[in-house]
């Protein structure tokens, strides 16, 4: 998808949540939002995409994101974590995860992320007392399947799942406990994606360019009264720049890779709190060729 695309799938999602279908489905999912204890109405989820700033992640970025959330430190779970209270992600490539379920052995593919803060409120237990939490709730979104599907949602993206609440001031790893309100394993996978994006969005090893709307963008949205034409901000990898030293030797490289990239804990002033910090010394290989992520390369000299 590219970078224009985000506001026009934004207005999308916001014409569905107002039609007679996101009012059903919502009714047969407010049990178990229920149950998670907070509601998720699509007057809620209109309200949140209306201040929701926009990104847009090049392909580029998504790969990073898959190599480093399986190493990311499980530190707790911070509201001022995402880059914005409210925010409405699409990723250029989407990337896939294997279904949890052992009857099935599909792929599911993933191309964005919504969010916003919820406070929720969970009854006593056999396990446990009445928990008040406040935390993050994201919503992972895939390519519609069919015309009958983008038909539905009006939209070449829909929502998969239910949303996942991550509670404020815990880690993932509480996705094994019995503790009323904990993720499920394969929900913890999503939310450690979500945090290594938000993540690496917020470091260095990133650029970020602000999109505006054309003209015929601002027109539909302008009509449609719902969703401001607010720009979009365009996260890219930011290429280091050589300085100095000797003629190298011209190669023909087939790719681009990422040298040294591992997670380091850091103090982060903006979150009065030590978190992880992606380092990456840096990008070789050609603007043109595909960029290769790979925990490491091993070389045989003779």
């Amino acid at each position: 998808m590219r970078p224009e695309e985000t506001l026009d799938i934004k207005l999308a999602f916001a014409g569905w949540f107002t039609g007679k279908p996101a009012a059903e489905l919502a009714e047969m999912e407010a049990e178990a939002y229920a149950k998670q204890g907070f509601s998720n109405s699509p007057q809620d989820e209109l309200d949140s995409l209306r201040i929701a700033q926009n990104y847009w992640v090049a392909p580029d970025m998504v790969r990073i994101v898959e190599a480093a959330q399986e190493t990311l430190p499980d530190e707790d779970v911070l509201l001022e974590e995402p880059p914005s209270s409210h925010g409405f992600l699409v990723l250029a490539e989407p990337f896939t995860i294997r279904c949890a379920d052992p009857e099935c052995v599909d792929d599911h593919p993933f191309s964005g992320l919504r969010w916003r803060p919820v406070h929720r409120v969970l009854p006593a237990n056999k396990w446990a007392e009445e928990q008040h939490d406040d935390g993050i709730l994201i919503q992972w979104i895939g390519p519609v399947v069919g015309e009958e599907e983008r038909q539905f949602f009006g939209s070449p993206v829909a929502p998969v799942g239910n949303g996942m609440f991550m509670p404020a001031g815990r880690p993932l790893q509480m996705a094994q406990s019995v503790e009323i309100g904990a993720l499920r394993p394969e929900s913890a996978v999503l939310c450690r994606y979500a945090r290594t994006m938000w993540t690496l969005m917020q470091q260095p090893l990133v650029a970020v360019g602000e999109l505006e709307a054309d003209r015929p963008q601002r027109r539909r949205l302008q009509r449609a009264g719902r969703i401001p034409a607010a720009p979009v901000a365009v996260v890219t990898l930011r290429r280091k720049t050589a300085t100095g030293g000797n003629e190298a030797q011209e190669v023909e490289w087939s790719h681009r890779w990422v040298v040294r990239g591992h997670w380091r804990r850091q103090w982060h002033p903006r979150l009065q709190a030590h978190r992880p910090v992606w380092i990456s010394e840096h990008v070789k290989g050609p603007d043109d060729k595909p960029l290769l992520v790979r925990e490491k390369v091993i070389t045989w000299r003779r």
